[in-house]
């Protein structure tokens, strides 16, 4: 799937954006949807890195992210190699009630400080200090990113460290993963 999505959807974007002399360089996040044919199909396109679909990846990256950015602005892009961890992240967003309408704010958000749980991240989106604690001000509030040597694994990791941090009115989905981890089982 992955030779797939790069070969059908990536590759042709890219030469797209060439052809129409808008060479690109930088981040692109294919936000897709893979359907029972197994055709991928796109969604959106994203070229920033705070996306919680970002994220996941992000934490797999073992290069420096810095020098790779520095690399391709020099115009040595194709010359950079990244070193990925093989293991599987998987993030789960922890959204204020209400989202994605109106939703509350000013909420002490607990549970914060760094548990025993090995392989977790917590990304801040809608946060802020507000009298020494951390409250939510956003919609989208925290993304927990769990990494694991399978999908199943890593959804563990990522949900037990979800369930160690609340604030009122703090909701999540309770089924990422529950399909490609279908999928991992066959």
């Amino acid at each position: 799937m992955h030779a797939r999505i790069i070969d059908d959807v990536i590759k042709p974007t890219l030469v797209g954006l060439a052809s129409e002399r808008r060479p690109y360089q930088g981040f692109l996040y294919a936000g897709l949807m893979i359907g029972d044919d197994g055709v991928p199909k796109v969604l959106e396109y994203n070229c920033r890195c705070g996306d919680p679909e970002t994220q996941p990846i992000m934490v797999r990256l073992r290069s420096d992210l810095a020098e790779a950015c520095i690399a391709l602005l020099d115009g040595h892009g194709g010359e950079v190699e990244l070193d990925w961890d093989d293991r599987v992240a998987l993030g789960v967003v922890i959204a204020s009630r209400g989202y994605p309408s109106s939703y509350e704010k000013g909420h002490r958000i607990e549970g914060l400080s760094q548990s025993g749980n090995e392989g977790t991240y917590v990304f801040h989106a809608g946060t802020s200090l507000s009298n020494g604690a951390v409250v939510n001000v956003g919609g989208r509030v925290l993304c927990v990113v769990g990494l694991g040597d399978t999908i199943g694994k890593a959804q563990t990791t990522a949900y037990t460290r979800v369930k160690e941090i609340s604030f009122d009115g703090a909701f999540y989905r309770h089924d990422i993963g529950y399909r490609a981890i279908a999928r991992e089982i066959i």
